[in-house]
């Protein structure tokens, strides 16, 4: 099977968007309403979830997508980022759907995005990597049967591609600051575009939020004739778990607390604080993933480290977008690292080196700082390897990817 799509990559290619940023011009999802009617409404074939927030998406989803599958439940999954391959963004709760499947979907998408040039239902201009690769999940998840999908924001909420489905429950993980240039540039600003998918009717369960994001969900969900409920204040794990139990129950109630909690303990995802040993080529003790890039999630993140012990050498890269200050303030008073080595997440997001190596200017801990992130993922495993210490790797999902790459560790996709 190809599980990173490159027949499907290439073709994406084609359009030049990656995705098309919120502004004040596009105050609608014309194009993907234009879609989903072309394709006979992929986006209706059966009963779903919606998640958004700016961290823990990825988790609240795949522990949503795990309850179901331990109840006998077909399950869909649309999410993102993918750290090692493609597939990770479009698949079942188990793993990659058959090759048949991502074929079968591929091959509607293409035709009949060609007949929508033709045709010019769209322009070409106007389509997106996000609103194509969205079509794409749908496609396949009505393809493979699915009895229920898990849909996971790409950005933001309000305009996202995901917002065309109308979901029998909204999940909600933590609001942060986190693309203010789009988004605004206030907690309760971020709130009002994350709180734009709100349905009518429509439960919706979030993590405990900051006293002015509640006041912002609270007054949309009233206007929408719903209710938000906010899960304990627990550490982040729990809250993701939690978040994920009371979203099942409010809505499938024939789903037991047993059947839940074996579900909640079959969930695995890369580069969740994800252990890697015995790599092929280096003796370092050990490797651990994160792609904690907001400030609450490494901050959770340390507290973790903190908690478990671990002390060992630091590789990080994160996006332009990203609070680095922020960030870095917090990873230097920790004092958990020993080694500091820089660089950017690869070449899928922008980055800045520069920002990222100002940020951390305050510790002498900075062994590297280099733009070449195979070179610099090479130096931090063999002088961690030749140190006997611990490699930690935060900032991006990205980044956690190129080092999966480097070291050609198998996943469980």
């Amino acid at each position: 099977m190809d599980l990173d799509r490159v027949e499907l990559n290439d073709w994406l290619l084609n359009f030049s968007n990656f995705e098309r940023k919120p502004d004040k011009n596009m105050l609608n999802l014309s194009t993907m309403s234009k879609l989903c009617e072309y394709f006979g409404h992929p986006e209706k074939a059966c009963p779903c979830f919606h998640v958004a927030g700016s961290k823990g998406k990825g988790t609240i989803s795949a522990n949503i997508a795990g309850i179901l599958s331990a109840s006998g439940y077909k399950v869909g999954i649309y999410a993102s980022p993918h750290v090692l391959h493609f597939v990770e963004r479009v698949r079942s709760a188990t793993g990659p759907f058959s090759e048949s499947v991502y074929q079968s979907a591929e091959e509607k998408l293409k035709t009949g995005i060609n007949d929508i040039i033709n045709k010019k239902i769209v322009s070409k201009e106007m389509l997106t990597w996000f609103e194509l690769v969205t079509v794409f999940a749908m496609l396949c998840f009505k393809e493979a049967k699915v009895d229920y999908a898990v849909y996971e924001v790409g950005m933001g909420g309000r305009l996202d591609a995901t917002n065309i489905i109308n979901p029998i429950c909204i999940a909600m993980g933590p609001i942060e600051l986190e693309h203010t240039e789009y988004l605004g540039d206030t907690l309760a600003k971020i709130a009002k575009e994350k709180a734009g998918v709100f349905k009518s009717g429509v439960p919706i369960i979030s993590a405990p939020q900051a006293e002015d994001v509640v006041q912002t969900f609270d007054d949309i969900a009233k206007r929408n004739s719903t209710i938000v409920t906010y899960v304990p204040n627990n550490d982040y794990q729990s809250v993701d778990a939690d978040i994920a139990r009371i979203a099942i129950k409010k809505v499938i109630k024939q789903i037991n607390d047993t059947t839940i909690e074996t579900g909640l303990k079959s969930v695995s995802l890369p580069a969740r604080y994800e252990t890697i040993n015995h790599i092929k080529g280096y003796s370092l003790p050990s490797l651990l993933l994160d792609g904690a890039h907001t400030v609450n999630s490494v901050k959770a993140i340390l507290g973790r480290l903190q908690k478990d012990k671990i002390r060992g050498n630091l590789l990080f890269g994160c996006a332009a977008d990203k609070d680095v200050k922020k960030m870095a303030k917090m990873i230097i008073k920790s004092n958990i690292f020993n080694n500091i080595y820089l660089t950017i997440p690869g070449d899928f997001k922008k980055s800045n080196l520069q920002s990222i190596t100002n940020a951390f200017g305050s510790t002498k801990n900075i062994r590297v700082s280099n733009p070449n992130y195979k070179q610099t993922i090479k130096i931090a495993l063999k002088e961690s390897s030749s140190e006997n210490t611990p490699l930690i790797v935060l900032g991006s999902f990205y980044l956690a990817g190129e080092v999966k790459k480097l070291i050609q560790q198998k996943t469980a996709f």
